[in-house]
């Protein structure tokens, strides 16, 4: 590929990505400047999984909002919500995701946990 159509097909990629959540992708129009071959590469990803066909697209929005939040990402958290709103995703759905990674991540605090725990007690629990 010529530089010439690279360069089109990064800015056409950075076109769709800002249609898609409805601002600039700012980390990718960053990155654009770094290591632009990498642009379209990220629309293919995030294309490869979105077309996997046993996962509903609604529920794949809701698992990258929950996964978003857990892992303290406010901006892809933020992305991912105003993609999925736009997608049609309610609000409630959004809320009800977010709870549930908030669970899930409380929750792996007992695993965490379980030798200081155990060493705590004289050892396992009956």
């Amino acid at each position: 590929m010529s530089e010439s159509n690279q360069e089109a097909d990064i800015a056409e990629t950075l076109r769709k990505m800002e249609e898609m959540i409805g601002e600039k992708p700012v980390p990718q129009l960053l990155m654009s400047k770094v290591v632009p071959e990498w642009i379209p590469r990220q629309m293919d990803e995030r294309q490869f999984v979105m077309q996997l066909p046993n996962i509903p697209e609604k529920y794949k929005h809701l698992i990258m909002i929950a996964v978003a939040a857990a892992v303290g990402s406010k901006m892809c958290t933020e992305v991912f919500t105003k993609i999925a709103k736009r997608r049609g995703v309610t609000e409630r759905e959004i809320g009800e995701a977010i709870l549930i990674a908030r669970f899930a991540l409380a929750s792996t605090i007992f695993a965490t946990a379980t030798p200081a725990l155990e060493w705590l007690v004289g050892g396992d629990v009956e």
